[in-house]
Protein backbone atom coordinates (compact mmCIF):
# COMPACT_ATOMS: atom_id res chain seq x y z
CA UNK A 1 0.00 0.00 0.00
CA UNK A 2 1.52 3.15 -1.03
CA UNK A 3 0.46 5.93 1.60
CA UNK A 4 0.31 9.44 -0.39
CA UNK A 5 0.82 12.37 1.88
CA UNK A 6 -0.47 15.90 1.10
CA UNK A 7 0.61 18.74 3.37
CA UNK A 8 -0.97 21.84 4.63
CA UNK A 9 -0.72 25.75 3.02
CA UNK A 10 3.35 26.63 3.67
CA UNK A 11 3.52 22.91 5.01
CA UNK A 12 6.28 20.50 3.48
CA UNK A 13 6.59 16.91 2.55
CA UNK A 14 9.53 16.04 5.08
CA UNK A 15 6.58 16.79 7.90
CA UNK A 16 5.66 13.15 6.90
CA UNK A 17 9.03 11.43 6.57
CA UNK A 18 8.33 10.34 10.60
CA UNK A 19 5.30 8.12 9.66
CA UNK A 20 7.20 5.64 7.69
CA UNK A 21 8.58 4.40 11.16
CA UNK A 22 5.56 4.49 12.69
CA UNK A 23 3.67 2.75 10.58
CA UNK A 24 3.69 -1.02 9.56
CA UNK A 25 6.25 -2.04 7.01
CA UNK A 26 3.49 -2.71 4.58
CA UNK A 27 2.46 0.73 4.07
CA UNK A 28 5.15 2.81 2.46
CA UNK A 29 5.03 6.67 2.71
CA UNK A 30 4.81 8.74 -0.19
CA UNK A 31 5.07 12.78 0.84
CA UNK A 32 4.09 15.14 -1.81
CA UNK A 33 5.67 18.09 -2.32
CA UNK A 34 4.31 21.57 -3.83
CA UNK A 35 7.72 22.96 -4.73
CA UNK A 36 6.80 22.30 -8.65
CA UNK A 37 3.39 22.13 -9.12
CA UNK A 38 3.12 26.13 -9.95
CA UNK A 39 1.13 26.70 -6.38
CA UNK A 40 3.68 29.05 -5.52
CA UNK A 41 3.19 30.77 -9.32
CA UNK A 42 -0.87 31.52 -9.03
CA UNK A 43 -1.66 28.43 -10.05
CA UNK A 44 -5.33 27.16 -8.76
CA UNK A 45 -5.48 24.24 -6.55
CA UNK A 46 -7.07 21.90 -9.39
CA UNK A 47 -3.93 22.64 -11.86
CA UNK A 48 -1.79 21.36 -9.46
CA UNK A 49 -3.61 18.59 -8.50
CA UNK A 50 -3.48 17.65 -12.26
CA UNK A 51 0.65 17.87 -12.02
CA UNK A 52 1.07 15.85 -8.89
CA UNK A 53 -1.86 13.27 -10.39
CA UNK A 54 1.18 13.06 -13.28
CA UNK A 55 3.74 11.46 -10.25
CA UNK A 56 1.93 9.02 -8.88
CA UNK A 57 2.03 7.22 -12.15
CA UNK A 58 -0.33 5.25 -14.91
CA UNK A 59 -0.43 1.96 -12.94
CA UNK A 60 0.51 1.83 -9.23
CA UNK A 61 1.88 -1.45 -9.03
CA UNK A 62 0.19 -1.55 -5.44
CA UNK A 63 -2.97 0.00 -3.94
CA UNK A 64 -2.80 3.50 -3.04
CA UNK A 65 -4.10 6.12 -0.19
CA UNK A 66 -4.22 9.41 0.13
CA UNK A 67 -3.94 11.71 3.37
CA UNK A 68 -4.08 15.26 3.07
CA UNK A 69 -4.24 17.98 6.03
CA UNK A 70 -6.02 21.33 5.38
CA UNK A 71 -5.48 22.36 1.96
CA UNK A 72 -3.80 18.56 1.32
CA UNK A 73 -7.25 17.27 1.78
CA UNK A 74 -8.61 19.38 -0.97
CA UNK A 75 -5.26 18.57 -2.96
CA UNK A 76 -6.07 14.49 -2.17
CA UNK A 77 -9.51 14.81 -3.43
CA UNK A 78 -8.62 16.86 -6.85
CA UNK A 79 -5.98 14.50 -7.53
CA UNK A 80 -7.89 11.48 -7.22
CA UNK A 81 -10.89 12.87 -9.04
CA UNK A 82 -8.17 13.79 -11.46
CA UNK A 83 -7.17 10.29 -11.69
CA UNK A 84 -10.37 9.03 -12.20
CA UNK A 85 -11.38 11.55 -15.45
CA UNK A 86 -8.14 9.94 -16.62
CA UNK A 87 -9.42 6.21 -16.53
CA UNK A 88 -6.44 5.40 -14.02
CA UNK A 89 -6.83 3.80 -10.41
CA UNK A 90 -7.43 6.08 -7.68
CA UNK A 91 -7.32 5.37 -3.69
CA UNK A 92 -8.62 2.62 -1.94
CA UNK A 93 -9.13 5.34 0.70
CA UNK A 94 -8.92 9.07 1.25
CA UNK A 95 -8.62 10.18 4.69
CA UNK A 96 -9.32 14.20 4.60
CA UNK A 97 -7.97 15.63 8.67
CA UNK A 98 -8.85 19.11 9.31
CA UNK A 99 -10.42 20.58 6.43
CA UNK A 100 -14.32 21.17 5.85
CA UNK A 101 -15.44 18.76 2.49
CA UNK A 102 -15.37 20.51 -1.15
CA UNK A 103 -18.45 21.99 -1.81
CA UNK A 104 -18.43 23.38 2.06
CA UNK A 105 -17.66 26.92 2.08
CA UNK A 106 -14.51 27.58 4.81
CA UNK A 107 -15.15 29.40 7.85
CA UNK A 108 -12.71 32.03 9.24
CA UNK A 109 -10.69 34.73 7.98
CA UNK A 110 -9.39 34.51 4.50
CA UNK A 111 -5.63 35.52 4.73
CA UNK A 112 -4.05 35.42 1.52
CA UNK A 113 -4.44 38.88 0.62
CA UNK A 114 -3.78 40.77 4.34
CA UNK A 115 -0.56 42.81 4.81
CA UNK A 116 2.07 40.89 5.99
CA UNK A 117 2.28 41.44 9.48
CA UNK A 118 -1.52 40.55 9.69
CA UNK A 119 -0.69 37.51 7.80
CA UNK A 120 1.96 35.93 9.70
CA UNK A 121 -0.23 36.90 12.97
CA UNK A 122 -3.13 34.51 11.70
CA UNK A 123 -0.74 31.84 10.61
CA UNK A 124 0.72 31.71 14.46
CA UNK A 125 -2.57 31.68 15.41
CA UNK A 126 -3.38 28.66 13.38
CA UNK A 127 -0.33 26.83 14.64
CA UNK A 128 0.76 26.07 11.86
CA UNK A 129 3.90 28.30 11.65
CA UNK A 130 7.40 27.90 13.35
CA UNK A 131 7.94 30.81 15.78
CA UNK A 132 11.38 31.23 15.04
CA UNK A 133 10.67 31.77 11.14
CA UNK A 134 7.44 33.83 11.73
CA UNK A 135 9.53 36.11 14.18
CA UNK A 136 12.73 36.19 12.31
CA UNK A 137 11.77 39.13 9.03
CA UNK A 138 14.28 38.08 6.70
CA UNK A 139 13.45 34.25 6.99
CA UNK A 140 9.62 35.32 6.93
CA UNK A 141 10.65 37.06 3.70
CA UNK A 142 11.93 34.32 2.12
CA UNK A 143 9.10 31.65 2.22
CA UNK A 144 6.23 34.51 2.07
CA UNK A 145 5.43 34.09 -1.67
CA UNK A 146 5.14 30.76 -1.67
CA UNK A 147 3.12 30.74 2.08
CA UNK A 148 0.57 33.13 0.52
CA UNK A 149 0.41 32.04 -2.85
CA UNK A 150 -0.74 28.06 -1.32
CA UNK A 151 -3.59 29.79 0.89
CA UNK A 152 -4.34 31.75 -2.19
CA UNK A 153 -5.13 28.26 -3.61
CA UNK A 154 -6.57 27.11 -0.85
CA UNK A 155 -9.12 29.78 0.14
CA UNK A 156 -9.87 30.50 -3.71
CA UNK A 157 -10.99 27.12 -4.47
CA UNK A 158 -14.54 26.14 -5.76
CA UNK A 159 -15.76 23.02 -5.95
CA UNK A 160 -16.92 21.24 -9.38
CA UNK A 161 -19.45 18.97 -9.14
CA UNK A 162 -19.02 15.51 -10.29
CA UNK A 163 -20.22 12.06 -9.33
CA UNK A 164 -19.03 11.30 -5.74
CA UNK A 165 -15.53 8.81 -5.39
CA UNK A 166 -15.93 5.11 -5.15
CA UNK A 167 -13.02 5.17 -2.22
CA UNK A 168 -13.43 4.82 1.52
CA UNK A 169 -13.28 8.15 3.11
CA UNK A 170 -12.24 8.99 6.61
CA UNK A 171 -12.48 12.11 8.31
CA UNK A 172 -10.83 13.43 10.85
CA UNK A 173 -11.21 16.57 13.21
CA UNK A 174 -9.80 18.84 15.69
CA UNK A 175 -12.35 19.40 18.34
CA UNK A 176 -11.63 23.03 19.06
CA UNK A 177 -10.72 23.48 15.36
CA UNK A 178 -12.85 26.76 14.31
CA UNK A 179 -11.61 26.19 10.95
CA UNK A 180 -13.06 22.72 9.89
CA UNK A 181 -15.91 22.36 12.24
CA UNK A 182 -17.58 18.98 12.89
CA UNK A 183 -20.53 19.50 10.91
CA UNK A 184 -18.19 20.59 7.72
CA UNK A 185 -16.05 18.16 8.51
CA UNK A 186 -18.94 15.09 8.11
CA UNK A 187 -20.29 16.89 5.00
CA UNK A 188 -17.09 14.42 3.23
CA UNK A 189 -19.88 11.53 3.35
CA UNK A 190 -21.33 13.13 0.41
CA UNK A 191 -18.12 13.20 -1.69
CA UNK A 192 -18.11 8.96 -1.68
CA UNK A 193 -19.87 5.97 -2.71
CA UNK A 194 -17.75 4.25 -0.65
CA UNK A 195 -17.74 3.65 3.49
CA UNK A 196 -17.42 6.92 5.78
CA UNK A 197 -15.88 7.45 9.24
CA UNK A 198 -15.70 10.42 10.86
CA UNK A 199 -13.48 10.62 14.18
CA UNK A 200 -13.13 13.52 16.68
CA UNK A 201 -10.04 14.21 18.62
CA UNK A 202 -8.86 16.70 20.87
CA UNK A 203 -7.30 20.04 19.48
CA UNK A 204 -7.49 22.62 16.93
CA UNK A 205 -6.41 23.02 13.50
CA UNK A 206 -2.91 21.36 14.55
CA UNK A 207 -4.23 18.96 15.75
CA UNK A 208 -2.57 16.10 13.88
CA UNK A 209 0.83 17.39 14.86
CA UNK A 210 -0.12 17.24 18.58
CA UNK A 211 -2.20 13.65 18.25
CA UNK A 212 -0.07 12.04 15.62
CA UNK A 213 0.11 8.85 16.95
CA UNK A 214 -4.14 8.73 17.57
CA UNK A 215 -3.95 9.78 13.72
CA UNK A 216 -1.68 7.35 12.36
CA UNK A 217 -3.66 4.38 14.18
CA UNK A 218 -6.97 5.94 12.67
CA UNK A 219 -5.04 5.86 9.13
CA UNK A 220 -3.75 2.57 9.95
CA UNK A 221 -8.10 0.96 10.98
CA UNK A 222 -8.89 2.97 7.76
CA UNK A 223 -6.38 1.41 5.56
CA UNK A 224 -6.59 -2.01 7.01
CA UNK A 225 -10.82 -1.91 6.29
CA UNK A 226 -9.74 -1.43 2.92
CA UNK A 227 -8.63 -4.94 2.74
CA UNK A 228 -5.73 -3.73 0.68
CA UNK A 229 -2.81 -3.52 3.23
CA UNK A 230 -2.01 -7.22 2.89
CA UNK A 231 -0.28 -8.80 5.76
CA UNK A 232 2.70 -6.63 7.37
CA UNK A 233 5.76 -7.40 9.36
CA UNK A 234 4.49 -4.76 12.60
CA UNK A 235 2.02 -4.83 14.14
CA UNK A 236 0.63 -1.27 15.34
CA UNK A 237 2.33 2.31 15.54
CA UNK A 238 5.43 2.20 17.58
Amino acid sequence: MLLYCFPHAGGASTTYRSWQRLLPVGIVVCPMSYATVGLSSGADLPAAAAVLADRIGADPAEPVAFFGHSMGALVAFEVARTLRARGRRGPVALVAAGHVAPHVPAPGPVLHGLPSDDFWREVRTLGGGRDDLIDDPELRAAVESRVRSEFRAAETYRYTPSYPLDCDVLAIVGAEDDRSPVEGMREWRMHTLGGFTMNVLPGGHFFVDAYRHEVLMMIQAALAATGATGRTGRTGVG
